[in-house]
């Protein structure tokens, strides 16, 4: 992997606010910190002016910065070049979890390299479809993204979308295409493993195409109804296991996403 000079790692990160990155960066360029950036980098860290940071774009770029003379600006100094992430995207869709454990979902897949996460109603979460989750709920799960995104050396910031039933979820992702592996994780014994089905679809690839991405579904307490595992293999998700165990609703999206990160990396 390429990535940035050991001492230019050890800098701090930040993470860009979408309207700092609304036009295209480059050297030279001028951001005018937010209150928090500036309140973090100044009173928290203590940095002084001149001081020099990384500062993450949200879509793959990494950019040496320095705090300007005036603490509310930083100037863009030099573009650095990172390569950490999977070369194929993964998108999460998780049932959510009871009371707060849908932030230990996001903040672990976020490190193990997950794109997008949407978390999902399903029959059996405690929270019914149609509950209005707050947007103060949802920032701070962006935020709880950032945060492991800059901790995990990522480039991006996954999406965190807004939560939505499962059904809506399969309607919008129907289509069928051989570079897109769509998987839903169950408790049937007579399930296929995901390893083994990552390795069959993989080999399964015309030569010279590569999977553009991997989708994976995940139930909360209870898991999925029978209901719901049959309209996911009608969109064209199949059916995997995570092994002989049954796992929490919090550590299957965890091991889910460990077996994908872990194939990806050896390809």
């Amino acid at each position: 992997m390429l990535l940035p000079q050991p001492q230019k790692r050890r800098l701090q990160r930040v993470t860009l606010q979408p309207h700092q990155v609304e036009q295209t960066l480059e050297v030279n360029s001028a951001i005018a910190l937010t209150s928090e950036q500036r309140h973090y980098l100044c009173n928290v860290l203590r940095l002084e002016i001149g001081a020099e940071f990384i500062a993450l774009d949200r879509q793959g770029g990494w950019w040496l910065a320095k705090l300007s003379s005036e603490a509310d600006n930083v100037q863009i100094i030099d573009k650095l070049e990172n390569n950490s992430e999977l070369d194929t995207q993964i998108t999460l869709g998780v049932a959510m979890p009871k009371g707060s454990n849908i932030e230990s979902v996001i903040r672990q897949s976020t490190e193990l390299g997950v794109r997008q996460i949407v978390p999902l109603f399903s029959d059996r979460t405690i929270i019914k479809s149609g509950t209005e989750i707050g947007n103060q709920k949802r920032d701070r799960w962006q935020r709880i993204a950032e945060e492991a995104a800059e901790l995990s050396l990522r480039t991006y910031v996954p999406e965190i979308n807004a939560p939505q039933s499962f059904k809506t979820w399969l309607g919008d992702r129907s289509s069928a295409s051989a570079q897109i592996l769509k998987y839903i994780c169950v408790t049937h014994p007579e399930a296929t493993h995901l390893l083994p089905s990552l390795q069959s679809a993989y080999d399964a690839l015309p030569a010279g195409e590569h999977l553009a991405q991997i989708m994976v579904a995940t139930g909360c307490e209870g898991g999925w109804t029978a209901r719901e595992e049959e309209i996911a293999i009608a969109s064209g998700f199949i059916p995997v296991s995570l092994g002989d165990r049954v796992l929490s609703a919090v550590t299957a999206p965890v091991v889910a996403l460990s077996i994908v990160s872990a194939f990806l990396d050896t390809k």
